[in-house]
């Protein structure tokens, strides 16, 4: 029970980690995009993007499950805030659209959800 009073914490240090490596991965992307991703940045960078997908995944099925107040439907917390984004009115639009105006701006696409 002690351990649920600790959620938005433990719901904060994953959704700050899953930042910090969706910066990373949107770097390797750009990258990858100007065509100088290299044999080495690959090996280094793989392995970020593969942990970064992990936390994606949790982050969507217990954070973005909460927040949100639904069981997900999607894999991805973007796919999640896309689906929101385009069909939902109300506070999970909101969010969503919350999530775009910080997200976006890092993705080299300019449109991430």
């Amino acid at each position: 029970m002690s351990h649920l009073l600790f959620f938005p914490v433990y719901a904060f240090l994953l959704l700050y980690a899953l930042w910090v490596f969706f910066l990373a991965v949107m770097s390797l992307k750009r990258a990858k995009d100007a065509g100088t991703l290299t044999f080495w940045n690959k090996m280094f960078g793989y392995p970020v993007l593969f942990v970064g997908l992990l936390l994606d995944f949790l982050a969507n099925t217990l954070v973005l499950t909460v927040l949100l107040g639904e069981l997900p439907r999607e894999g991805t917390v973007t796919a999640r805030l896309k689906r929101h984004n385009e069909t939902s009115t109300g506070w999970r639009k909101a969010v969503a659209v919350w999530a775009e105006q910080h997200l976006d701006q890092f993705d080299p696409s300019g449109d991430h959800i």
